[in-house]
């Protein structure tokens, strides 16, 4: 009976330890997975990125147990624990409670709006910005573009230029959308995810263009537009850049930068207020 006890203590003794927690990020609404949701550490560009089924494992072995890790997906609230805690609560599903909005219906008047072009359109195949796509959802990166309106606007469509697409599989982007702080993107003004799937033959003229007509995003001010590529290719995948132009770029939750005089090539076609 002692040996069996003892066996079980050094068994909880290697699990507190242990610095690999694994898990499954979840709706506490439905209780359905999460895909694709972010786990990283606040301020800092390391993490690592659900699959498809919301499940993930992270490696914390050499992350400072005082810090703070997040998880933050539209339409949910933030899930935050020390790393102390999160390690000791190892398996850990993270549960997310959904984020209750209000959204009041605006109804537009076509000849009190007008149709608009923004951001940054360029198809060039020398200035190119290439995502990280080999070590998968093991890397997350984000670019995003600024925009500025003294008007209340409507996004209808956002538009991402491509100067190489040579995967032969499809591959899948998230779109986020920030207010501004203190000159970069800030808080999500999404109400929920939007992750799509592009093929090679859905691109015209190498621009693939998403209707989020749907999505009821308003803005107004500055504001940032931006996404992530999900996932491997199994080909190179580029956008196209322009010079002097804001660009703004960050991994995981790590904080955002500028990116030099440069900027990806992404564009909104909006309904603006004359």
């Amino acid at each position: 009976m002692k040996k069996y006890f003892l066996f079980f203590v050094c068994m909880r003794c290697i699990l507190a330890q242990s610095q690999v927690v694994s898990g499954t990020v979840l709706s506490k609404d439905d209780g359905k997975a999460i895909p694709y949701a972010k786990i990283g550490i606040v301020n800092a560009s390391f993490g690592v990125q659900a699959d498809e089924k919301g499940r993930f494992e992270l490696q914390l072995d050499k992350v400072s147990k005082d810090k703070e890790l997040i998880v933050a997906v539209p339409g949910y609230k933030q899930f935050r624990s020390t790393v102390q805690d999160f390690i000791m609560q190892n398996p850990h599903d993270i549960i997310l409670d959904e984020k209750v909005t209000n959204i009041q219906e605006v109804v537009i008047t076509p000849k009190n709006y007008k149709e608009k072009n923004m951001g940054v359109n360029s198809k060039s195949k020398s200035m190119m910005f290439t995502p990280n796509m080999e070590k998968g959802n093991a890397v997350v990166e984000e670019t995003a573009v600024a925009f500025s309106s003294g008007k209340r606007l409507k996004i209808n469509k956002i538009n991402i230029n491509f100067s190489r697409f040579e995967s032969t599989k499809p591959i899948k982007v998230r779109y986020t959308v920030y207010d501004d702080v203190d000159g970069k993107p800030g808080n999500l003004i999404l109400d929920h995810d939007i992750i799509t799937t592009i093929n090679k033959d859905q691109l015209e003229d190498s621009t693939f263009s998403l209707d989020v007509s749907k999505e009821n995003i308003w803005a107004e001010g500055k504001f940032y537009v931006g996404i992530q590529f999900i996932g491997q290719a199994d080909g190179k995948v580029a956008l196209s850049g322009a010079l002097f132009r804001a660009g703004f770029y960050r991994s995981f939750y790590g904080p955002w930068e500028k990116i030099g005089m440069a900027a990806p090539a992404i564009n909104i076609d909006v309904r603006v207020k004359k």
